[in-house]
């Protein structure tokens, strides 16, 4: 009623202000100073120009012309975090909704959180910028054979221009929304799949409804990754007529664009101009329990409705305060504590006797039992499950550990927040330096865990120094959009690979092993460029090179079953999906001898490969045309991504980080493989020498290999 009321007083005030614009026509004035100044029907115009002296014409008060309405925002929320003693931090997007790009002015004045009225808010607003993230690429349904060709080359030209720490993830809107690409970086992987797209077929005649196709989409980039990371998060969706894109979703920059390189160059200009302009930090303190607030920059329209979750058992009551919430500023626990009561004394207990030679038993060492954990110094207790970790490092006098705590994700260290972590002992890695300098090296393609040293106590008795890190099967599904399955690599059985599954999308908990055996029966008899072809439709051939080469180059004798192999889906460009694999390294060993000497390893005649006793090292290794890359693979590593100087640095960091904690008695006195190497070294300046002295052996060993493997490369490439 109101709207309709205001259309009727606007529609008289031009009425009035026609005839008033009428009657001055006919008034003895210098008009054409007006007409040139384009003023004839103002007001203002008879005001300046008219030679006569006019009464003044005024309007009723409800006739006057309504100011227009403030601009609307539409919000992303990209992140929420829970700080202690009531606090939250929110990663806010806040955007144009009628322009999709991000407001001029700052926000940040303007951003207010408003929850019921018996809830006080206490905010404080910081505008930020994004760092690069998850970008996904929504193909249109149907395109032809030359539109598909150009579409192909428009995005590879966005990739090649993107970010390098951005993960770009292929997708084609059909029948089903397949996955072409996971979010990796390697940009291999995309032209592969795009390759597949363009020899694929025009699409599909029966495609779901656009808004569907967008919704299975923004779900896979809103998830991949986890809640941990605070970065972007966008979702390009290719459409012929971009306005019939819905892009209104609270957690994903959804972007219009045409399937052509403008389009593509455009929505680029859009992730980057609202990841760097369109966002601020909302750090709140509140109330500890749960509840839903309204988001708003006033005066502007549009507000968010967001949910502020309870703060985590082992923080209520600790003090908040807005200005010491800030992710890139958090500190993370220096230590972790398992706390028993006396029948999960016993049950722990119980496990650790089970790991010794005389009562050895394999089950019940590794099975779970009940333990209070405080995750941070004068925290209360939270409630969880463990178990010892491993299976060699059982004998260990330090054990390793999985614990899964109950309730929310914590934070334990950047970019991570989960609910399961392990504490590795380390106890298997010589003074501790080499297998941390490793993950490093690893880091965003072989190995992709987050981990840091903590010092870890057992009911008030520290155990001294441990790596916490992500649990692996859980953290590779949750790093991967799509994962079908799981595998740890075990000792081949016979003439075939033999694995652990850890994790099934199937009932049938033997079906990713079944199907990895699919894979390997169909690439068995083939050889040459039509074996890589192959290969390459299940396998990332490059990435598992890289592997061997980089397990080379460390001399690691002891990998066959330290491999995890990470199965997802990914389109085959026909309709179909086929399951691709690639592989996570773990529990690094080098600079070590081969199993039996390497009676069981591929027996390399150029001498490039060490010990790769896999079945399918054997049938990859063996075939020329996959060697010759393999060697390429090799010597790529040896520039990039293992050079010396990386070693160095690696080494150096890790040194220091266990230097500095070595510096308590008991911490050091708790280190009881370092008293294997040096009976001396529960004397913290001991343990650090003994430290220095191993970093000092890996790299004389890395300088050693490096130099061997320059040496082979020179007298293969002269044979051919």
């Amino acid at each position: 009623m109101q709207d309709k009321q205001q259309n009727r007083r606007s529609a008289e005030y031009y009425r009035i202000t026609t005839l008033m614009s009428i009657k001055l026509l006919n008034m003895k004035s210098n008009w054409s100073q007006c007409l040139v100044s384009g003023c004839l029907l103002s007001l203002l115009c008879f005001c300046a120009c008219s030679s006569e002296s006019p009464a003044v014409l005024e309007l009723p008060p409800d006739l006057a012309m309504p100011a227009p309405p403030p601009e609307t925002a539409r919000y992303l929320l990209l992140r929420s975090a829970r700080w202690p003693g009531g606090g939250r931090e929110m990663t806010l997007g806040v955007i144009n909704q009628a322009s999709g790009q991000p407001f001029a002015q700052d926000l940040t004045a303007q951003i207010t959180a408003q929850g019921p009225e018996s809830i006080g808010i206490k905010a404080k607003v910081m505008r930020m910028s994004l760092s690069p993230g998850y970008t996904a690429i929504l193909l249109p349904p149907s395109q032809t054979a030359a539109e598909r060709v150009s579409l192909a080359a428009a995005i590879q030209a966005f990739v090649a221009a993107r970010p390098s720490t951005e993960r770009i993830a292929l997708y084609r809107h059909g029948a089903a929304v397949q996955l072409f690409s996971n979010f990796l970086l390697d940009r291999r992987k995309l032209t592969e799949a795009l390759d597949r797209y363009q020899k694929g077929t025009d699409g599909d005649p029966n495609p779901l409804s656009l808004l569907a196709a967008i919704g299975t989409a923004v779900s896979d980039v809103r998830d991949v990754g986890g809640v941990g990371p605070d970065v972007m998060r966008s979702l390009i969706v290719l459409a012929k007529d971009p306005q019939l894109v819905y892009t209104d979703y609270p957690q994903v920059f959804v972007i219009p664009a045409l399937p052509t390189a403008e389009g593509l160059t455009q929505a680029a200009l859009a992730i980057d101009d609202v990841r760097k302009n369109a966002f601020y930090k909302l750090a709140t303190c509140s109330i500890e329990t749960k509840f839903s607030a309204r988001i708003l920059a006033l005066p502007l329209q549009g507000e968010l409705t967001a949910s502020f979750p309870a703060t985590l058992p082992e923080e209520v009551g600790a003090p908040c305060n807005v200005d010491e919430i800030d992710s890139a500023k958090r500190s993370y626990t220096p230590r972790i504590e398992l706390v028993f009561d006396a029948a999960q004394r016993a049950a722990h207990d119980a496990r650790i006797r089970a790991t010794q030679t005389a009562t050895y038993d394999e089950a019940l060492a590794r099975s779970d039992f009940e333990t209070q954990v405080r995750l941070a110094p004068g925290q209360p207790t939270v409630l969880a499950t463990a178990h010892l970790h491993g299976q060699g490092s059982l004998r260990c006098d330090r054990k390793s550990y999985t614990i899964q705590l109950t309730g929310a994700a914590r934070y334990l260290m950047p970019d991570s927040a989960t609910d399961e972590y392990t504490l590795i002992s380390m106890c298997d890695d010589p003074a501790y330096v080499y297998a941390p300098t490793v993950f490093g090296l690893y880091a965003d393609d072989l190995f992709t865990m987050k981990h840091r040293f903590v010092e870890f106590i057992i009911d008030g008795k520290t155990r001294g120094i441990y790596i916490l890190m992500e649990k692996a099967q859980d953290e590779l599904r949750q790093d991967h959009a799509r994962t079908s399955g799981v595998l740890r690599r075990q000792y081949p059985i016979g003439t075939a690979d033999a694995f652990e599954v850890l994790y099934s999308d199937s009932v049938d908990p033997l079906a990713p092993a079944n199907r990895y055996k699919a894979f390997i029966s169909a690439i068995t008899p083939l050889s040459g460029n039509t074996l890589i072809t192959a290969a390459r439709t299940q396998l990332d051939l490059d990435q598992y090179l890289r592997y061997l080469a980089n397990q080379s180059i460390l001399r690691s004798g002891d990998y066959i079953d330290e491999a995890y192999f990470i199965g997802t889906e990914e389109a085959n460009g026909t309709g179909g999906t086929v399951e691709s694999y690639r592989v996570m390294a773990w529990d690094p060993e080098g600079y070590t001898t081969c199993h039996s000497n390497g009676a069981n390893a591929y027996p390399d005649s150029f001498g490039l490969s060490y010990c790769a006793e896999a079945r399918l090292d054997f049938k990859l290794l063996g075939d020329p045309y996959v060697y010759k890359l393999f060697s390429t693979k090799l010597e790529e590593s040896l520039n990039t991504t293992m050079t010396r100087e990386k070693m160095v640095a690696g080494l150096e960091k890790n040194k220091a980080a266990l230097h500095a904690l070595l510096s308590t008695p008991a911490i050091c006195a708790a280190m009881t493989e370092l008293q294997k190497i040096n009976p001396a070294a529960a004397d913290c300046a001991v343990a650090r020498s003994v430290i220095t002295a191993r970093a000092d052996a890996v790299l004389a060993a890395y300088d050693a290999r490096r130099s061997y493997l320059l040496n082979q490369l020179i007298l293969y490439r002269a044979r051919f």
